[in-house]
């Protein structure tokens, strides 16, 4: 459940330093990165003086980006430019934010609005919680510094860095399979589909023989499944060919 009690009330020394693993020494950022806009709107009164909710995000994601770069330029020296930004945009996209945000138990220190509960979906609760795990870094950043950021960050996402981790975690692996396609032989992969009165087996080709299959109710789901199932069959072939 996100939290709804005043913003003084779960945002105390003792319990972010349970959260973060380290004490903090300066409250206001803190509060005000966990203090959502819609929760703010309804408290105008005992949240006027917090830091902008927004600000504090946009800082945040900067910081996430610029280490999350750093880390990947040294552990992957040979990943060309496009490699790299697509480990990027898997790192930060709002899957694993919001699965860090989740481990945090972040959910039990965010305050929201009543209007914004009464539409809670879990995308929406995705998007909460990555939204505030980045303005949550930026008041790391004012309150204990870069190194103190850079620390926490690469602690909770280092299992992430794991490659075959990275991609059975791609948020759009049909797009991966496209680029990879194209690089490697200038040429989109194909779908076809076999349709029943269960779901869709979806087979998705590429470079010749190269294929792999799926099963489910649902068309794109199969077909993002597939695309997954010939990714990880091409870079284990791709990875046999460098050794």
């Amino acid at each position: 459940m996100l939290n709804q009690r005043s913003s003084q009330g779960p945002h105390t020394k003792t319990s972010l330093r349970k959260m973060l693993g380290f004490p903090v020494k300066s409250l206001p950022f803190y509060r005000a990165a966990l203090t959502h806009p819609s929760f703010r709107n309804e408290n105008p009164r005992i949240t006027r003086d917090l830091e902008d909710f927004d600000r504090l995000e946009f800082l945040g994601d900067s910081i996430l980006n610029e280490i999350v770069c750093q880390k990947l330029f040294e552990k992957f020296p040979e990943a060309d430019e496009g490699m790299l930004s697509k480990l990027r945009s898997i790192l930060v996209s709002q899957r694993i934010l919001s699965r860090v945000a989740l481990k945090l138990k972040l959910h039990r220190a965010l305050l929201i609005g009543k209007g914004l509960r009464r539409q809670f979906k879990d995308f929406l609760k995705a998007k909460l919680l990555t939204d505030s795990l980045e303005a949550l870094f930026a008041a790391i950043y004012f309150d204990r510094g870069r190194s103190r950021i850079e620390v926490f960050i690469l602690k909770h996402f280092k299992d992430y860095f794991d490659p075959k981790l990275l991609f059975r975690l791609d948020p759009n692996p049909k797009s991966t399979l496209q680029e990879m396609t194209l690089k490697k032989w200038q040429k989109l992969p194909e779908y076809t589909h076999l349709f029943s009165h269960k779901g869709v087996k979806t087979t998705v080709s590429a470079g010749g023989r190269r294929k792999a299959s799926a099963f489910h109710k649902v068309k794109r789901e199969s077909e993002v499944l597939a695309a997954r199932a010939l990714i990880r069959k091409l870079r284990e072939e791709f990875g046999k060919r460098r050794r």
